[in-house]
Order: structure tokens, then C-alpha cells, then sequence
């Protein structure tokens, strides 16, 4: 099998690139043929319309397509998956791949096929207005992406790019999640094309329960930004309204504003590097990951169930999809800090409870969510797409 993976970096990188490097080292592994298609955002730096030029390439790009060409007759790929198209690569690939016979796959790792922004999250609430009428305008209306222009830009791309169908020639979809699915089937996309394959988690090495020192795990973690859509806000209420215990954060604390009031028992630790992550984990006794918006399928869920550690969450899009609440995890209301409160307790003092979720939330971590699994699910999609 020949694999092509399609991928337009970020200026900074995150969890779709992670994702990016585990599927190639997998199908490598697997005795696949696998090649690389990149641009990088950095790229527009050297533009003379600088950022403003990634508005028109985002919509249609033809060093993309003549690039794509040349791989496509020296490479011969079977198929195509796509990951970031934008600003550079452009969805007007899409259709000149289905031209050219090369079967393709769309990775869903956010809402960007209905919101320009790509998160249904403005003005610290969940936004659907880019659903209704209006449609992407309402992006610039309200300003989503900061300034007026800039929102401007996301407006323009995203109406072209869904005018001229693009995304409708895809042939398979990988949603993240049921709740992927369901968004995509109740905005007029074809349920068949529409397979669900959650990420999976490939750790640096294997090990058993016994070598997390359960002993050791006597805090309270949050990983991510610190920001108000990704519950950190929250996070800091509970730690003030729960002082007999300490709280630790893994992440960039530039994003806090000066006026938030932290408490002496919150600590944080910056940015970690993976290794440090694995420590994290292993130190932490329970993570909250307490989302205000409804994310793709955020790493930090397997993660912290592989190091036996277990999460609440809130009760939004992929959440209660990967958490059973009470069996391998909790799950709260939005902001309901009180609610937070009671789960902490509980599974903190606990002890039968505690020991109960932990092992059921990393069993279901090393099968559910396995590399393996991971794998016959997309091979699976590859093939029948083939056979049809």
C-alpha cells in the first residue's frame, strides 16, 4: 500500500502534527509505503502580501497542485490523507487528487468544515451562529479571529472553499468521534462516507500498573492552555475553594492575565517536555480537563488514563464519549464547580472507587485506543474503500 500524507504545519506546533508523525511511523511500521507532502505556514513570511496571501492560496494554490502532480507520477500513491490544508496546501487539491485517482481521506481534528475559526467558541461561549443564516459572515461580524481584517480573511476562504464543494469530493472522512459525526451527517454530508477512528496513544514505552507508584500521586493536575475556553479559569476556583490540596499546571502561563488571582496552593510548571509529561502524569492524582468548548479528541484524555490517572470532564462533544462517567472517570455540567468539587472528593478519598477507575480507564486506554487498533481501523477504511 501506498500512503500519502498531506499536511500543512501551524506556526506553532500541536496535536495535529503529533498525530501526522505517528501515522507515518505506524504505517511504517506496518510494512506500508508512506510519503510526506508539507508546507509550512512560516512560508508566508517571505510573501509580499505576507499573511493577507494565504486568504487566496487557502482557496486555491497552484504550486500546490503542480508539486502534488510530481509526487503523484514519481510516487503512485493509492491514497491520500489529509490533515491541515490551510493556508497553503489549499482544499482545491481535493478535487485534482480525485482527478488524478488517488482515493482521499479527510482527518477531522476540528470544526472547520462549519466554523472559519474552526472551535464554535466566541466571546467565551459556545457559538453556532456559522450553522444559521449568515452563515461564515458572522465570523467577521463578530470579530472571531481578533481584528476585523483578520476575521475578514477566515470569512473569505471559508465561503469559497464551501461555494466550490471541495470537501465534497473527498471520499472518506475520519471523524474523531461519534459527535464529529453527527455534526457532519446534520449538515448534508453523506453519512457513509463518515467513519469514526478515535486517536490513539503510542507511549514511549510499555509498563505495567505496578510501575505507577500510586503512593506517589497526591496532586491535582490541569495540562493545557491557560485560557477560559480550555476550563483553566475553573481550575483555579476549585484550588481556591479546596486549599488543603495542591494543584499543578503544565503549561504556558503567558496566556494568564495579570489580574487573575492565583492561590498559593496552585503551582506552575510551565511547558513540559514529554518526559517531564510522563512525570506529570505519574505524580498527578487526578487531571481536570474541564473544556468550555467542544475540542477534537485532546491527547491529554489518553494520556492521563495510560498513566493511571483519572479525569473529570465536562459533559461536551467528545468528552463523555471517551469518559464513562463513574466507571472511568467523571463527568460534570460546564462550569459547575461545586459539581467538580464532589468528584474531586470522591475520588480522591475513595480509595476502592479510585482503584476501580483507574485500571478500567487504562484497559480501555491499551485495547480501545490502541496503536494497533488504530491501525486495522484505517487499513479497514482504505481497503473497502478500494473494493467499492
Amino acid at each position: 500500500m501506498k500512503i500519502l500524507i498531506i499536511h500543512n504545519y501551524y506556526s506553532q506546533r500541536g496535536g495535529e502534527e503529533t498525530v501526522v508523525e505517528f501515522q507515518k511511523q505506524l504505517f511504517d511500521k506496518n510494512g506500508d509505503q508512506v510519503q510526506l507532502y508539507t508546507r509550512n505556514y512560516a512560508e508566508m513570511k517571505k510573501w509580499w502580501l505576507g499573511k493577507m496571501g494565504g486568504t487566496f492560496t487557502s482557496i486555491f494554490n497552484y504550486r500546490s497542485r503542480r508539486e502534488l502532480n510530481q509526487v503523484i507520477e514519481e510516487f503512485k500513491p493509492d491514497i491520500a490523507i489529509l490533515h491541515n490544508l490551510y493556508p497553503i496546501i489549499s482544499p482545491s487539491i481535493i478535487p485534482f487528487l480525485s482527478k488524478k485517482g488517488v482515493k482521499v481521506v479527510q482527518v477531522l481534528h476540528n470544526y472547520r468544515l462549519f466554523c472559519p475559526i474552526g472551535i464554535f467558541f466566541i466571546n467565551n461561549k459556545i457559538c453556532h451562529q456559522c450553522l444559521e443564516k449568515g452563515r461564515e459572515w458572522n465570523c467577521t461580524l463578530n470579530r472571531c479571529n481578533g481584528e476585523w481584517l483578520a476575521s475578514l480573511s477566515y470569512t473569505v476562504r471559508a465561503y469559497f472553499v464551501r461555494k466550490l464543494r471541495y470537501f465534497h469530493k473527498v471520499d472518506h472522512f475520519l471523524a474523531l468521534s461519534e459527535f464529529q459525526k453527527k455534526l457532519l451527517i446534520e449538515n448534508g454530508y453523506n453519512a457513509s462516507k463518515i467513519k469514526v477512528v478515535p486517536n490513539s496513544y503510542r507511549p514511549k514505552e510499555a509498563f505495567g500498573t505496578e510501575e505507577v507508584d500510586l503512593k506517589q500521586k497526591t496532586e491535582i493536575g490541569f495540562v493545557g492552555r491557560l485560557t477560559i475556553e480550555k476550563g483553566f479559569f475553573d481550575f483555579v476556583e476549585v484550588a481556591k475553594r479546596m486549599p488543603h490540596y495542591t494543584f499543578r499546571v503544565a503549561g504556558d502561563p503567558s496566556s494568564i492575565p495579570e489580574d487573575l488571582d492565583i492561590p498559593s496552593n496552585l503551582i506552575l510548571e510551565g511547558l513540559l517536555n514529554r518526559d517531564q509529561m510522563v512525570q506529570f502524569y505519574k505524580k498527578s492524582k487526578i487531571i481536570l480537563f474541564l473544556s468550555h468548548w467542544y475540542e477534537g479528541f485532546p491527547m491529554v484524555l489518553l494520556e492521563s488514563m495510560y498513566y493511571c490517572t483519572p479525569l473529570i470532564v465536562t459533559n461536551l462533544g467528545v468528552m463523555p464519549e471517551v469518559i464513562e462517567h463513574g466507571v472511568t472517570g467523571s463527568v460534570v455540567p460546564v462550569g459547575d464547580i461545586d459539581a467538580i468539587i464532589r468528584e474531586v472528593e470522591k475520588l480522591y478519598n475513595d480509595n476502592d472507587f479510585y482503584m476501580d477507575v483507574i485500571q478500567k480507564a487504562r484497559h480501555k486506554t491499551v485495547t480501545l485506543y490502541s496503536e494497533n487498533e488504530y491501525y486495522k481501523k484505517v487499513k479497514a477504511l482504505i481497503e473497502d474503500k478500494e473494493n467499492n
